[in-house]
């Protein structure tokens, strides 16, 4: 049982949510993993537009009935069993993928879900697989140190330019959960093309563990539409010669990479 976190600067767009989504999708579907799927970003619906239809026009509410604030409320009356988890979750796959999210809160709401998310992601922990956490944000803010520490394997989503992953590495000296083996790096809307693909990142900067999911016209539709699991589905046995069989199979070798990355790490998946 073992906690991923896709985590990124929010600095510039590196599809983080798509790939965490597909990269979630494909191992509950290959190896039967039974993941959660935890959105930790305020009021952004990028996960739920993955696996969801949205409606439109819908006020911030200020219960705690529901998702990560209906969990917090049961937390907050000694209810810890992890398995009460599944009580607050959105199902995609039943008993193989689920979403806990609140992309539709108060500001003061979310600000008690950062005080509580390291303990749910702890009581997560005890129940799924895999947990699979989406956070974006300046490594200074507590609140991102807290999920980092709380993370077997950090997926970091860095941009394709070099400025970006420049600054990135340069930050890892400064803080002690970056400075392990545990970290893996992502580069969305990847192009193998560019003077700074994965080979050359890894001979220039020696980066070890990078890799890349290629732009998609059709994936990033069916990402804004609801239909990623569907997209997952239809094209998981693609022919080699089909415009869609890059990206599946970086986001299976991805995958794969994970789950090797977490057992060379000698943790339980």
């Amino acid at each position: 049982m073992s906690v991923v976190t896709f985590y990124g600067t929010n600095e510039c767009e590196t599809a983080q949510t798509t790939s965490m989504a597909g990269i979630a999708t494909h191992l509950s579907i290959e190896q039967n993993y039974k993941i959660l799927l935890i959105n930790a970003k305020y009021n952004d619906t990028s996960l739920d537009e993955c696996f969801w239809e949205q409606s439109k026009g819908i006020k911030p509410r200020n219960d705690l009935e529901t998702g990560i604030g209906g969990l917090i409320k049961a937390i907050s009356s000694n209810k810890t069993a992890p398995e009460i988890i599944t009580n607050y979750t959105k199902t995609i796959f039943k008993e193989r993928l689920e979403v806990l999210t609140d992309n539709n809160i108060l500001k003061e709401n979310y600000k008690k879900q950062m005080e509580y998310m390291p303990s749910i992601i702890k009581l997560a922990n005890k129940y799924y697989d895999l947990v699979f956490v989406d956070v974006e944000g300046s490594l200074e803010e507590p609140y991102i140190q807290q999920i980092l520490r709380e993370t077997n394997l950090i997926v970091a989503n860095i941009s394709q330019r070099i400025k970006y992953i420049k600054g990135f590495l340069g930050q890892r000296a400064n803080y002690d959960f970056l400075k392990n083996d545990n970290i893996m790096y992502l580069i969305g809307k990847y192009d193998k093309y560019s003077k700074y693909n994965a080979k050359n990142l890894q001979r220039a900067e020696r980066i070890h563990d990078v890799y890349g999911i290629p732009y998609n016209t059709l994936f990033f539709e069916v990402c804004n539409e609801g239909n990623l699991a569907d997209f997952i589905i239809n094209y998981r046995k693609v022919r080699q010669n089909s415009v869609q069989a890059p990206i599946i199979e970086s986001i299976h070798e991805i995958g794969e990479r994970i789950i090797y990355k977490l057992k060379e790490l000698q943790l339980q998946v």
